[in-house]
């Protein structure tokens, strides 16, 4: 009643076409012993049903049942090394394109929409730390000491090696997704990443976003001039060590605030046009700072006080609607990397190369479009249709799986479900 396994495929292939190109990315292997959209759809999947290992992996790949859905013939290899070492040897280029056709195709399908409370088409730019461990690692890898426990109890330093990312994530709607990612490399700041980041995407996304959002890190200039440059807005949390905040500090103190109804109760609103960056700009920037007047509950941890510059004008952007942008970014940012995190592996790495880490990001951040998109297809044509995602995807993907493979050997030929 509330889809299949089948359906959920049928459903990706339909609207995605994924399989089809999956297969046709560029195969840099020699005299590979399988094919290599095989492989890659084995891995698309194993990450919807949210796999563990690389062994899993290729496990399947040595299923027969998996080998008929996927159409690998007798005479093709696979094993959880293949499935593994194949990553290496892909192009990163066409991992970044593969994630904008994807967030192009769901805006198009009416997966990915704009409804809500943000006025604007928004993506939140932010790093997310990746694969921490103590002993596996790459050249690329970032490296840092830490305190732990050993088996007497006693303490001990060791060295730590992980990966972190910049994210562009599309925050309107009711889905989020990551429409790209760029690693970090070994020293680099967040902020000089996210700006290669954003200059990458940011010209091919000019007629799909109309707002960019960072945290307080992103209040700067060279934030605000790469999105203006491709001629979107920008909105970053106030950093408190701008000359627009000493700006906002004294109008604070000089004139009364306008009080706007929001959601929970009313809140105090000062506005400014600042000049303080307008010769780098060529424009003017403008500042709004809210607080509270209600009470919250302590567990919702919702700030009494919020500031934020931004280069959209105050009739298009007005404090109500800067304050639900900017404190709903933190919810948005929760939920998006949360997930990613919690429901598909985010902190394991079954290979440390960049090319394979960005084509993991990139089947991973897929994964999770489509394992929302379709259970919000399937339990639309069901009353009775379970709440929680987890619940819903323990029903349809953990426990369908079986049955939807032993289909394989019933009915074969027929690839497409």
């Amino acid at each position: 009643a509330h889809g299949s396994v089948r359906q959920m495929r049928a459903y990706a292939e339909k609207v995605f076409e994924k399989d089809a190109r999956l297969s046709r990315m560029s195969d840099g292997r020699t005299g590979p012993t399988v094919p290599l959209g095989a492989v890659l759809s084995t891995w698309q999947w194993g990450f919807v049903r949210r796999t563990p290992s690389t062994e899993q992996i290729g496990d399947l790949l040595m299923d027969a049942r998996w080998r008929e859905r996927v159409g690998l013939k007798p005479e093709d290899g696979g094993s959880p090394d293949s499935a593994s070492r194949i990553l290496d040897s892909l192009s990163i280029e066409e991992w970044n394109e593969m994630m904008l056709e994807d967030f192009f195709t769901a805006r198009r399908a009416g997966i990915l929409t704009d409804e809500g409370q943000y006025g604007n088409r928004c993506a939140a730019v932010d790093m997310n730390e990746l694969f921490k461990s103590e002993k596996i690692h790459c050249d690329l890898c970032q490296v840092r000491e830490k305190t732990v426990l050993d088996a007497n109890g006693e303490k001990r330093t060791v060295l730590e090696y992980y990966h972190q990312a910049v994210a562009l994530s599309w925050i309107s709607g009711e889905i989020p997704f990551v429409i790209g990612w760029e690693v970090l490399q070994p020293g680099e700041g967040e902020l000089t990443a996210a700006v290669r980041l954003l200059q990458r995407l940011l010209p091919r996304l000019r007629k799909s976003l109309d707002l960019i959002v960072g945290d307080a890190l992103y209040c700067c200039r060279p934030f605000f001039e790469t999105v203006c440059e491709a001629g979107l807005h920008a909105m970053a949390i106030s950093s408190a060590q701008t000359e627009m905040d000493a700006e906002m500090d004294l109008l604070i103190q000089t004139d009364p605030p306008r009080t706007v109804p929001c959601d929970g109760g009313d809140v105090a609103v000062w506005e400014m046009e600042s000049e303080a960056w307008q010769a780098q700009l060529k424009r003017k920037l403008h500042a709004i700072h809210c607080e509270r007047r209600y009470e919250a509950p302590a567990w919702k941890h919702e700030r009494r006080q919020l500031r934020v510059m931004t280069s959209m004008r105050l009739d298009i952007l007005p404090g109500r609607q800067g304050w639900k942008v900017g404190r709903s970014r933190w919810t948005i940012e929760n939920g998006t990397f949360n997930r990613l995190t919690r429901d598909y592996a985010l902190e394991h790495n079954y290979r440390h190369s960049v090319p394979a880490i960005v084509g993991l990001l990139a089947m991973r951040s897929f994964a999770c479009l489509l394992t929302q998109s379709y259970w919000r297809a399937a339990i639309a044509r069901s009353k009775n249709a379970p709440k929680r995602f987890v619940k819903w995807f323990q029903d349809v993907i953990i426990e369908d799986w079986v049955r939807y493979l032993d289909q394989a050997l019933t009915e074969p030929g027929c690839r497409s479900g």
